[in-house]
C-alpha cells in the first residue's frame, strides 16, 4: 500500500466508536464516500479539470464522527477559484487554489511577539522543512505552502499540506511553552471541555500519579533503575493517552520522553530524577491550572508515520522478555508495570493501521476500566470482582477485525483464544495474539 494511503490508517471504521479524544490521533471515521471522491480526484486532474479535482480530493480528507461531519475541512468554490478552511488542532490552515496555483496558509504568532531567540528557532526549523516556510505577512508570523498544478495529482498534494498542518499546529503550542508567549492567535475554533469531565480526569491523574510513588517504595532499594524507568513512563504515556493535555503539559510530556531515549551521556538514574521531578510537578497543579491544558480540536491529520507490524513484534517481543524476567525473579508489580507499558508504548510511538489501533485501545480499556467507567462507558472489567465482560471484549476484538478480512485474508478475531484468569494472563496473550495477526493482502 503506498504511502499517502497511510493517512487512512488512522481512523476507525468501527461501530464502537468513541465519544471522547484518545491518544494524538483521528478518533473518527473516515468519509463514507472517501474511496469515491479520491478515484473522482484522480480523473479530474487527468483530464486538467484542476478546480474540481481538488474539490474532491479535500472532501476526502473530511472525518466523520457518529455518521456526521466534523467540519474539519470547509470548502467554497467560486468558479476559478477554490477557498478552504482546514483545521488541525490549535491550527488553522487557509488555502487558494486556481488551475494554475495551490497557496496555503497558517497563522503562527504575530509580529509583535517574535523576538531574536524566536526568529534563530524558525530559521532552524525552516531547514527541516520540504515543502512550507515561514514568512512574514502583514502582521503575522505565517507557515506557509505555495505549489504549481502542473502536473498535480492526489499523492502530490498528501504531504505538502499534512507537513503545513502538522508544523503548524505543533509550532503554536511549542512557542506558546517555550517561548512563554502568552497569547495564542487564532483559539476562537478550541472548544473548552466539560467541567465534569475535566474533573475526572483530574481526579484520575492524581490517583495514578499516587499509585505510581506508592509502587516506587516498593521498588526493591538496589538494581532497581530499569524498574523505575517502566514505572514512571508507563505513568506519562497513561497521562498523555487517556488524558490528551495540550499546552505546557503536552510539551513537557515530548521532551522529557524524547530527552529519555536520547543516548547521551546522562545515566539513566538522572533521566528517572527528571521523570520523577515531572510526575510530581503533575501532582502539585490545582483543578484551576490543570483545567487551562485541555480543549476539544478538530484534526484532519495524525502526526505518526505507519509502523510496518514487523517492527511492533520485534518491540513486543523485547517487552515480553522483560516482562518474563520480572515475573521469573518475583517482580510481579513491575511485570504487571510492564503489560501497561506496552500498549501505550505502541500508541504513542507508532503510525497504526485502524484495527491494530482499535485492539490496542481495548486492551488499554480494560486495564483502566475504572477510568473509562467515570466517563460513563460500559467497564470490560471490574476491578472488585476481579472478572472480565469476556462476551463484549470477544465482540469488539471481532468488530476492530472483521471488516478488514476482504483486505487482509488471513485476519482471525482472537477473543475467544485469550485468558481470562488475572489482569496479567489477560493481557499477556492479548500481546501473543497481536503478535500471530496477519495484515498480508493477498
Amino acid at each position: 500500500m503506498s504511502d499517502w494511503f497511510q493517512r487512512l490508517f488512522h481512523h476507525h471504521h468501527t461501530t464502537r466508536l468513541l465519544r471522547h479524544q484518545f491518544g494524538r490521533g483521528i478518533n473518527a471515521q473516515i468519509n463514507p464516500e472517501e474511496p469515491r471522491l479520491f478515484d473522482l480526484a484522480v480523473e479530474a486532474f487527468r483530464a486538467d479539470r484542476t478546480i474540481e479535482a481538488f474539490e474532491y480530493y479535500l472532501r476526502s480528507l473530511e472525518n466523520f464522527s457518529q455518521n456526521q461531519p466534523n467540519q474539519n475541512v470547509l470548502i467554497e468554490n467560486k468558479d476559478d477559484l477554490l477557498e478552504f478552511t482546514l483545521y488541525q488542532g490549535c491550527a488553522i490552515v487557509r488555502g487558494k487554489i486556481t488551475k494554475h496555483n495551490f497557496s496555503a496558509y497558517a497563522v503562527i504568532t504575530t509580529r509583535e511577539l517574535m523576538d531574536v531567540a524566536v526568529k534563530r528557532h524558525l530559521l532552524e526549523r525552516n531547514d527541516l522543512l520540504t515543502y512550507a516556510n515561514y514568512a512574514i505577512h502583514d502582521n503575522d508570523l505565517i507557515l506557509k505552502l505555495s505549489l504549481d498544478n502542473t502536473t498535480m495529482t492526489p499523492q502530490k498534494i498528501f504531504y505538502p499540506l499534512r507537513e503545513l498542518a502538522l508544523n503548524a499546529d505543533y509550532e503554536k503550542e511549542y512557542l506558546h511553552y517555550h517561548y512563554e508567549k502568552q497569547e495564542m492567535v487564532e483559539v476562537e475554533h478550541l472548544q473548552a471541555l466539560d467541567e465534569d469531565e475535566l474533573q475526572i480526569k483530574y481526579d484520575a491523574m492524581q490517583e495514578w500519579i499516587t499509585a505510581c510513588q506508592k509502587e516506587l517504595t516498593q521498588l526493591p532499594s538496589n538494581d532497581n533503575i530499569s524498574m523505575i524507568s517502566f514505572t514512571l513512563l508507563s505513568l506519562i504515556f497513561q497521562i498523555d493517552y487517556l488524558l490528551v493535555p495540550h499546552g505546557d503539559i503536552m510539551q513537557e510530556i515530548f521532551e522529557k520522553v524524547n530527552s529519555f531515549f536520547t543516548e547521551d551521556e546522562r545515566l539513566v538514574e538522572q533521566k528517572n530524577d527528571e521523570l520523577l521531578t515531572f510526575v510530581q510537578k503533575l501532582q502539585s497543579l490545582d483543578f484551576e491550572s490543570f483545567k487551562s491544558y485541555f480543549y476539544k480540536a478538530k484534526l484532519t491529520f495524525s502526526p505518526t508515520e505507519h509502523t510496518t507490524t514487523e517492527e511492533l513484534n520485534m518491540f513486543i517481543e523485547g517487552a515480553l522478555e522483560k516482562y518474563h524476567w520480572f515475573k521469573h525473579h518475583r517482580y510481579t508489580h513491575v511485570a504487571s508495570t510492564i503489560n501497561q507499558y506496552i500498549p501505550l508504548y505502541i500508541l504513542y510511538n507508532y503510525g497504526l493501521h485502524p484495527s491494530y489501533r482499535e485492539l490496542l485501545h481495548l486492551l488499554v480499556e480494560v486495564q483502566n476500566s475504572t477510568f473509562f467507567a467515570a466517563l460513563e462507558y460500559k467497564p470490560l472489567y471490574d476491578v472488585q470482582t476481579q472478572r472480565f465482560d469476556k462476551s463484549a471484549i470477544i465482540s469488539a476484538i471481532e468488530e476492530a477485525i472483521i471488516p478488514y478480512q476482504k483486505q487482509f485474508a488471513n485476519l482471525t478475531p482472537f477473543g475467544e483464544a485469550l485468558n481470562y484468569t488475572t489482569m496479567d494472563e489477560f493481557s499477556h496473550t492479548y500481546f501473543l495474539n497481536l503478535k500471530n495477526l496477519d495484515y498480508t493482502e493477498l
